[in-house]
């Protein structure tokens, strides 16, 4: 006997059912409390502070939407191919500056409103793009927002501009 594939065994795992659960409870609990949306900035803090580690290393040890994806929508998924442009890296960081710069545009409009405002625009963000992912992936693969999710995006741009510096040096 060999040793289990942990990749495997990280999308098959347990942790799967809790990402859903994560996702179920930011996406509806959200909405009747808002200040649960804060979950969204932590969680993209913890994904920069992970990609020091390795590119990435937050997709594939503790990002919830891509094991809640891979547990629901393979299910009913057309497993089809993504479409090339949608993971080409300008595509992919205009998507990201364009995230970026509707969540500042919210915070600075509606920002002022407190703790539970601020949870509020960070929600919605969230929602939006778990919708757009359960879509994607329903109609192609599911894990295809993986491949422009504006999160990965931001840590393949920020490792690639590290690799750029140390080039340099």
């Amino acid at each position: 006997m060999g040793m289990p594939n942990p990749v495997h065994s990280f999308y098959a795992g347990p942790y799967r059912y809790l990402s859903v659960l994560f996702i179920l409870v930011i996406a509806v609990g959200g909405y009747f409390l808002p200040v649960l949306g804060l979950a969204v900035p932590a969680l993209m803090a913890l994904a920069l502070v992970m990609n020091k580690r390795s590119t990435r290393s937050f997709c594939s040890t503790a990002c919830p939407n891509g094991r809640a994806f891979s547990a629901t929508t393979s299910r009913w998924s057309l497993n089809r191919r993504l479409p090339a442009f949608l993971s080409e890296p300008g595509l992919r960081r205009m998507l990201c500056g364009f995230m970026m710069f509707c969540v500042i545009s919210l915070l600075a409009r509606y920002g002022k409103g407190g703790v539970p405002a601020i949870g509020r625009i960070f929600w919605a963000i969230y929602v939006l793009a778990t919708g757009i992912g359960f879509v994607v992936g329903s109609v192609s693969k599911p894990r295809a927002w993986c491949a422009f999710c504006p999160m990965g995006t931001l840590q393949d741009t920020i490792a690639s501009t590290g690799r750029a510096r140390r080039a340099k040096a």
